[in-house]
């Protein structure tokens, strides 16, 4: 599962970034990272990390069954928080749910596609079936593009599901990518579905 990180990319302005899970030391590199988020984005998260608590909170209670984050690092400094969502029980646990949230420094170069790639092909290692992610419709216009890009498909819209700290509405547009099953010919000519896939 994880025994093949810590990975290296490279970016396009040839800069080299290493992917690898979150252990517990990282909780201060952590709150460091998302005070250079905006406001504005951090606003549309699902939990207050502007507070250092939430963050400890998540160092404390690592769990790799539920939750796998990934971070990308320059040397020792995070930029960028990825993680794969997901349920070990119940009528989706066949579904995961990512998340991606890269330093504005360094949008643009194709971090964010190379995480999204590194969270497939983890949810392909688990034995997933289905990824969704949701993106709120004109604020994250970039995330919907890359998402497409590699497949993931519009499936759902919640209308005005988010509000803005001025009281203007946003839709939530849910993408899905199905990993795909491959036929596996049987020396007999019969045919087996195989659940791996990408």
């Amino acid at each position: 599962m994880l025994e093949d990180y810590p990975k290296h990319v490279v970016l396009s302005d040839e800069t080299v970034v290493t992917f690898r899970p979150m252990v517990r030391e990282d909780e201060k590199g952590l709150v460091c990272f998302f005070q250079r988020i905006p406001e504005e984005e951090r606003w549309y998260l699902r939990d207050n990390v502007a507070d250092p608590r939430v963050i400890h909170r998540w160092a404390e209670s690592l769990d790799h069954d539920r939750v796998i984050p990934i971070l990308a690092l320059i040397e020792d400094t995070i930029i960028a928080d990825a993680s794969l969502h997901r349920k070990r029980f119940g009528a989706a646990r066949h579904i995961g749910e990512i998340r991606v949230i890269v330093d504005p420094l360094f949008r643009r170069r194709g971090l964010a596609t190379w995480l999204v790639f590194d969270l497939i092909q983890l949810a392909i290692s688990q034995g997933l079936q289905k990824l969704v992610a949701g993106v709120i419709a004109r604020k994250e216009v970039a995330a919907l593009r890359s998402l497409k890009r590699l497949d993931f498909f519009p499936e759902a819209v919640l209308s005005e599901y988010a509000w803005d700290k001025e009281g203007n509405c946003y839709d939530l547009v849910i993408l899905a990518k199905s990993l795909q099953q491959h036929w596996v010919p049987l020396k007999n000519g019969a045919s087996v579905r195989c659940r791996r896939a990408f």
